[in-house]
């Protein structure tokens, strides 16, 4: 286990819960995660930590945070683990949606995107207050009309609730919709792979697929069957 240490601590969670600083090499891709956990605490489970944004000492933790992570605290991190996002080198229109909650965990791909020259629109009912000026903000309302826009979409959604969210999606294949998708799903992952606890099984395809380990980006397609 590696130490890091909760840099800051944000009261305002839509863009991010904390700065973590760690080591480059446990610094997660977009849609990836680490463990981390409070070796002073009596908590077994581990906390999984999403990156919002990430620079060269650490990276913006994505909320949920446990409450009692204060700045100054050390944490045991692993990883980094599942497999994340791959944002296109040739998407120009890329949309960002999430179905609910903070887009927090989205919010890792405005670097690449705008880095290769990309249009950004963020899909949300409660978007950040600091974001780039050239990040436009639509609400959920508008999804079908800005993947009908885009060429690439990537989404969070929670496996609590995906017979709704992929209901609304599976709208999106009778329209002329992105050229690609993936989906970033959040589900319970006690073990993190390393016991196939089943806590965060999710059907793909007709398949039984773990968020934590097969995930927890998955092709956005593929999640609609």
């Amino acid at each position: 286990m590696t130490q890091g240490v909760i840099a800051e601590r944000f009261l305002d969670e839509r863009r991010a819960a904390a700065r973590i600083a760690c080591p480059p090499n446990l610094i997660p891709a977009p849609g990836q995660y680490l463990l981390a956990h409070d070796p002073a605490s009596n908590d077994p489970l581990a906390v999984p930590l999403f990156p919002a944004g990430s620079f060269p000492d650490g990276f913006l933790a994505a909320p949920p945070l446990p409450r009692a992570w204060t700045p100054g605290l050390s944490l045991s991190l692993r990883g980094p683990l599942g497999r994340g996002f791959h944002l296109p080198a040739s998407s120009r229109r890329v949309a960002l949606a999430a179905m609910e909650g903070s887009p927090a965990a989205l919010l890792a791909l405005l670097a690449p995107a705008l880095a290769q020259g990309a249009s950004i629109v963020l899909v949300c009912d409660s978007p950040p207050q600091d974001l780039p000026d050239e990040i436009e903000i639509q609400p959920l309302a508008s999804l079908e009309e800005v993947c009908r826009w885009a060429d690439y979409l990537a989404f969070s959604a929670g496996r609590a609730n995906w017979i709704e969210w992929r209901a609304r999606l599976a709208r999106l294949k009778q329209a002329a919709g992105p050229r690609e998708a993936q989906g970033l799903i959040h589900a319970p992952m006690p073990c993190a792979g390393l016991a196939e606890c089943g806590a965060c099984a999710l059907p793909v395809a007709s398949v039984w697929k773990w968020v934590c380990r097969d995930g927890p980006v998955f092709n956005g397609f593929e999640l609609l069957h």
